[in-house]
């Protein structure tokens, strides 16, 4: 994409392109956008970090930097729209990005989100049965984190309660990415959603958001053996996810746990 211009880019990430485990993921959406005729191209080598996981950190500065980095590549390589199967990644080019007004008029689409649109289209049907109970684990970043951010200029008014003038509306989680990758998953023939109680903005953390796992690794197995819990409670097979974090995360916890799900996530399954 640094070489000739290309309308659609997909951003690999850095656990995908680095983490030998994760390449299938990598190589199952290269296959599946290929597959539905998309005309899109990669940065290869000279892809870098989205800047997400600094910005998690405190290393506001440091994020700056690589942000802007990344959309003068972006630019420079008329991209219109950035594919990520990276939900850190997603919610860095989506959510922030926007935040330091940096994301201009660029789409921004999680892998899930475009499968999603590509099957409605019918430019792409999973046909591969699977004949398998499945629950959906929310990553943080695709959820709650990645609502769109509000701007707003205003002030805060004198006094006890929380005023502001104008009306300040707060982010909640509500709308963050919670349908198009449960709608894969019922486009693949034979699976059987079964959802956990704690889901969509409510969602339990796999424990490796915000450099947890790398800060705290402890607590952040004992948070990922909880989800694995609530996933078993459900009858499910398998735990599928959006997030190359949040597999390898919950992947590491059936281990430590002895649980026979399996986990996976949604595009393996689309394939």
């Amino acid at each position: 994409a640094t070489k000739q211009k290309v309308k659609v880019l997909y951003h690999v990430g850095c656990l995908t392109s680095y983490n030998r485990d994760m390449w299938k993921l990598a190589k199952t959406t290269v296959k599946l956008l290929k597959k539905a005729g998309v005309d899109f191209g990669i940065a290869g080598d000279n892809e870098t970090c989205c800047g997400g996981r600094a910005y998690q950190m405190g290393y506001k500065q440091d994020f700056l930097n690589q942000a802007e980095k990344n959309m003068e590549m972006i630019k420079n390589a008329g991209v219109q729209t950035v594919v990520t199967s990276c939900a850190d990644g997603y919610q860095a080019f989506k959510v922030l990005y926007d935040k330091y007004n940096l994301k201009g008029s660029l789409e921004v689409l999680h892998v899930t989100e475009y499968l999603d649109r590509l099957i409605k289209e019918g430019k792409l049907k999973p046909t591969r049965e699977i004949k398998m109970n499945v629950t959906y684990h929310d990553p943080c970043h695709l959820g709650r984190l990645s609502e769109p951010w509000i701007h707003w200029k205003g002030k805060r008014l004198p006094g006890v309660q929380r005023r502001f003038d104008p009306p300040k509306v707060f982010r909640r989680g509500t709308y963050g990415v919670y349908e198009p990758p449960r709608d894969v998953l019922k486009a693949i023939p034979g699976i059987r959603l079964m959802e956990m109680d704690r889901i969509k903005e409510y969602a339990w953390c796999c424990g490796a958001g915000g450099g947890v796992n790398e800060s705290n690794p402890e607590f952040a197995m004992w948070t990922a053996v909880e989800r694995i819990k609530e996933a078993e409670a459900t009858g499910a097979e398998a735990i599928a996810t959006a997030c190359p974090w949040c597999e390898k995360t919950l992947g590491e916890a059936v281990n430590e746990s002895g649980s026979s799900l399996k986990v996976y996530d949604i595009v393996e399954l689309a394939e």
